[in-house]
């Protein structure tokens, strides 16, 4: 079925560029034919970084139109600070006019970070969910914060994951942050794989995140299901022959593991120009016709680009 999938994809895209139809590269963005459902994945840099603008209301608002112009049903932030989700939530729960309302669930890695004080007296520091839909959206019940293992030390990592409405099907979205030190990443991984298999019985997983490896490290085989991965995942951006290098990603092929830079320093002079470091993972049973773009850097408002995702359904 996949393969079929993919067989007319390519297709649609050869007659597109042939008919003038605007580029054939896989990962450019088309907010208004790319497929459906549509996500979002983004390292908001809250404890770190500035204020964008030296505005909360600036930050906020880009944030939102970020999420109503790509019309997103999910969105998964890291790094950010407890102000920063109220904010967003605040706003996007109620909201009945300019775009739908949003249910949002949140999870804290660390009990307090001193960089979140410019967001608010509560200074907690984590992950947050958000899902396109009123209150009652997101099965609040069933949200679960899994703490990662440590064995190198240093900070505090999670899983945060909930069940979800996403167009008419239960959904389990998960968000993550893996640590860069030591054996912690290799652990981490290892560790979100197998709860995130676990869910995949159940039905849909959307797995999003930064996760401080670059796509072809041997760390992130428990996730993906090709390239030597052992996992059952695809990843949004693994179809953009621009970025396919090296003889293990010829081509030839019809996906890789590669994708465009998420961290470079034309976010920020924070950043290292370590490439692909940030994810939207999607169960390759459920998903078809995976499609990434990192969109380009908002100066100011993180050290990240944002992710942009979109797939069909498989089944």
């Amino acid at each position: 079925m996949r393969t079929a999938s993919r067989y007319l994809l390519s297709l649609f895209l050869c007659l597109g560029l042939l008919l003038g139809a605007g580029s054939a590269r896989a990962d450019q963005p088309d907010a208004q034919n790319w497929p459906r459902p549509r996500f979002l994945t983004y390292n908001v840099c809250g404890g770190v970084c500035a204020i964008y603008q030296g505005s909360r209301t600036a930050w906020r608002d880009t944030m939102i139109h970020a999420m109503d112009s790509w019309d997103a049903d999910l969105l998964m932030l890291q790094e950010m600070c407890y102000g920063q989700w109220t904010l967003l939530r605040d706003t996007l729960a109620g909201r009945t006019s300019g775009g739908p309302a949003y249910d949002s669930v949140w999870g804290a890695a660390l009990p307090e970070s001193a960089g979140c004080a410019k967001w608010g007296a509560d200074t907690r520091y984590g992950l947050a969910i958000f899902s396109k839909g009123p209150a009652g959206t997101i099965d609040q019940s069933s949200r679960a914060v899994t703490f990662l293992t440590q064995p190198s030390g240093g900070e505090q990592r999670i899983l945060l994951c909930a069940r979800t409405a996403v167009r008419g099907r239960t959904v389990r979205a998960c968000d993550t942050h893996i640590d860069y030190r030591g054996a912690n990443p290799q652990a981490q991984v290892a560790q979100v794989a197998a709860v995130t298999r676990g869910y995949a019985l159940e039905g849909p997983v959307v797995l999003a995140g930064d996760f401080n490896l670059l796509p072809k490290d041997t760390r992130l085989d428990p996730l993906y299901d090709h390239g030597g991965g052992t996992g059952i995942f695809q990843e949004v951006d693994e179809n953009d022959k621009s970025h396919f290098t090296g003889v293990d990603c010829p081509q030839s092929g019809d996906r890789c593991r590669s994708g465009e830079e998420t961290a470079e320093p034309v976010c920020s002079p924070r950043a290292d120009g370590r490439g692909k470091i940030d994810y939207i993972f999607l169960s390759a049973y459920w998903f078809t016709t995976v499609r990434g773009d990192a969109a380009a850097c908002t100066p100011g408002m993180s050290d990240h680009h944002l992710l942009r995702g979109a797939a069909a359904w498989e089944h």
